[in-house]
C-alpha cells in the first residue's frame, strides 16, 4: 500500500515539474527567440491557442 501512494505521489510530483516547465518555456518561447517564427507558433500562443508543450501533460 505504501509503495502505491509513493508512486503517485512521485508521478504526481513529475506532472507538477512538466507543468510549470512547460509554462515557463511557453511564456518565454516567443519573448526571447530572435529567429524565424515558421510555424506561426507566436501569434498563436499570443491569441490564446495552447502552447505545443501542453501535450506533455
Amino acid at each position: 500500500m505504501a509503495k502505491k501512494e509513493e508512486t503517485d505521489s512521485l508521478q504526481q510530483s513529475v506532472q507538477k515539474i512538466i507543468q510549470e516547465v512547460s509554462e515557463d518555456i511557453c511564456d518565454n518561447y516567443c519573448i526571447y527567440r530572435n529567429t524565424v517564427d515558421e510555424d506561426a507558433l507566436c501569434d498563436a500562443i499570443r491569441n490564446g491557442c495552447s502552447c505545443p508543450l501542453d501535450r506533455l501533460q
